[in-house]
């Protein structure tokens, strides 16, 4: 019975076509598009992305944001502070648990997450065309899977 080998990084073809890098490079692209539109509210994709976040879920606990936006805590505190001194969110305790701190969009965070909204939905629309040839759900399915497994090593400290 014959073994098929495993395939080496070689074997894969150049470093700027396996999927990870292109994941990165288009969200390279998305932040340098995206965020010379951002500065007007001083912030950048990830701070918009956020205030998408609350926008889209209302008030929401810190870890529930963590876990949302697949970042460090320590990042996510840190981006907090930035949106909470720029005005655009607020920090309360938890109605049922006081141990709890949600954060919430103020008004003018409201009206940044709308415009960043809107932009993101011109991205999108944008997106789509390039792949006007694919099935969007098999594709939006396949991201998401992506995603899942990318968290579940993430969870497990795979290194």
């Amino acid at each position: 019975m014959s073994e098929t080998p495993a395939i080496t990084l070689r074997e894969q073809g150049p470093v700027e076509n396996r999927y990870s890098f292109l994941i990165h490079r288009i969200n390279a692209h998305l932040a340098r598009l995206c965020n010379p539109m951002f500065r007007r509210w001083q912030v950048d994709i990830d701070l918009a992305r956020m205030l998408a976040v609350l926008d889209q879920n209302g008030s929401m606990a810190a870890g529930d944001i963590v876990r949302v936006m697949a970042m460090p805590q320590s990042t996510v505190s840190h981006q907090l502070k930035r949106l909470e001194e720029l005005g655009y969110v607020g920090r309360i305790p938890d109605e049922k648990d006081s141990r709890v701190i949600r954060v919430s969009l103020t008004e003018s965070g409201q009206a940044v997450a709308g415009e960043s909204n809107a932009l993101s939905r011109e991205i999108n629309d944008l997106l789509e065309v390039a792949l006007a040839d694919l099935d969007p759900q098999t594709f939006a399915s396949g991201l998401a899977r992506i995603d899942s497994r990318l968290a579940a090593l993430t969870s497990v400290g795979w290194a």
